[in-house]
């Protein structure tokens, strides 16, 4: 007996009698977190959780309300409240909110239950501590590792008849040591992701992230002045995190986005190619449908450094005369909006090494020292970011670098691209990347 769908069919019913539309989005799932410090089990946290969030649509106006309650009088009760928000929040907007039909959507199996005996999963969680610390005397502590396991749901059901759910499975984990060397210290780590626990390799872990951090160890200053500069593979991320709510409709319809006037416009360096896969299955947003039950599909943001599509909504699609692309974005808590999901940027066919000799000198920042709130302006695009990497000299590594700050605009930084890498990081991120050779930027350093 599926209770859900039964419980559904009882509030569909009364919006009917009410005149009107009723969306119904559940996720949730399972939890494992476990932690060791100092070879010591540190934390251990199991979480199960599930939410359901009611969208209401009268003509033009929408209200949401969200239960972690899923029992009938419960979701009645949402719906209620669901419906009084839509009658009292008025947007002045005119044109209905449309809601989807019915349709099919591409088969995703990506949920494959595995019986991991427990003490199977501690012995990850203790060895990707244990195995820095045994790996180089330098190391002091390590300060950040642990091991997850994630199950998670999403179901779509609305008055239209539309009925979709998408259940994945995966595990992850990371550790970042803390390397010591006279009076430097340095932390950095790598993590792990995988959808088959014999795909998990410790050891490769527990090497990357010591030989990460004692690479960091005894960092100059940088001297400051004008760069080129290769942004890793696990950086250029920040980048797309920076455009990345341009790319929505809602964003430029609202004139907050810089692609605002710029669809079909080259506004890129024209080795940049950008797509939108939902299908990836290294990306961590992978899905077959969107949050209103749309059938996910790819969708092309950048070809050949020309801005080609926003991502749309139902909603914005119609409004702006968009084609659809199936990005509608919110949890059971919030109201529908757009987002993305793996954005993948195209892969070039120069290795690392050409790349950093690419110039007489070329900066590898390796990392982004801080979040984009310490120093990214959305509405113009300026940043000034502090980060730190390797100095390169006619394509031999000079010595690590800290405290200096890369400068510029992001749409300058874009049209700025030189050349692109032929690898991708670790699976693990929604935003798979290659590195990156940018032309001269500002530093600012010693």
């Amino acid at each position: 007996m599926d209770t859900i769908k039964q419980n559904f069919q009882k509030i569909a019913d009364q919006a009917k009698k009410d005149g009107a539309k009723v969306e119904m989005l559940i996720s949730g799932g399972e939890n494992l977190k476990i932690g060791y410090s100092k070879k010591k089990l540190e934390s251990f946290e199991s979480t199960q959780s599930q939410m359901a969030g009611l969208r209401v649509i009268l003509g033009a106006n929408q209200g949401y309300a969200y239960t972690e309650n899923l029992s009938d009088e419960s979701l009645l009760r949402t719906y209620g409240e669901a419906l009084n928000n839509a009658k009292t929040v008025q947007k002045g907007e005119t044109q209905a909110v449309p809601l989807l039909k019915p349709q099919t959507v591409q088969a995703m199996n990506l949920f494959h239950p595995e019986e991991i005996a427990m003490d199977k999963k501690l012995e990850v969680a203790r060895l990707l501590e244990e195995k820095c610390l045994d790996k180089d005397a330098r190391i002091q502590s390590v300060p950040y590792s642990g091991f997850n396991e994630t199950v998670s749901f999403r179901r779509i059901l609305n008055s239209e008849g539309l009925d979709q759910e998408f259940k994945q499975n995966y595990f992850s984990g990371y550790a970042y040591p803390l390397a010591k060397e006279g009076e430097s210290t340095k932390m950095d780590g790598d993590g792990f992701f995988a959808r088959s626990f014999k795909d998990i390799n410790i050891q490769e872990v527990a090497d990357e992230g010591v030989t990460r951090a004692i690479s960091r160890l005894g960092a100059q200053k940088l001297a400051t002045g004008k760069y080129a500069v290769v942004i890793d593979r696990t950086q250029f991320p920040m980048i797309l995190q920076m455009i990345e709510s341009y790319f929505s409709a809602k964003e430029v319809h609202e004139g907050k986005s810089l692609f605002n006037g710029k669809l079909g416009q080259k506004i890129a360096s024209e080795k940049f190619q950008l797509i939108d896969d939902p299908f990836e299955p290294t990306g961590t947003a992978v899905r077959p449908f969107d949050d209103e039950g749309a059938a996910s599909q790819k969708t092309v943001l950048f070809e050949n450094g020309v801005l080609k599509n926003f991502l749309t909504n139902l909603e914005y699609a119609k409004k702006m005369n968009l084609p659809h692309t199936a990005h509608a974005r919110r949890s059971p808590a919030s109201q529908q909006g757009i987002s993305s999901t793996n954005l993948v940027v195209k892969k070039g066919t120069k290795s690392l090494e050409e790349l950093l000799a690419s110039y007489d000198k070329v900066v590898h920042l390796t990392e982004f020292s801080a979040g984009l709130h310490a120093g990214f302006k959305e509405s113009t695009g300026d940043f000034s970011m502090p980060a730190e990497g390797f100095l390169y000299e006619n394509g031999k590594r000079v010595g690590p670098i800290d405290q200096f700050v890369m400068s510029g605009n992001v749409l300058d930084l874009l049209r700025d691209i030189e050349d692109l890498s032929n690898q991708y990081g670790k699976p693990g991120s929604s935003m798979i990347c290659p590195d990156v050779l940018v032309k001269p930027q500002s530093f600012a350093g010693a």
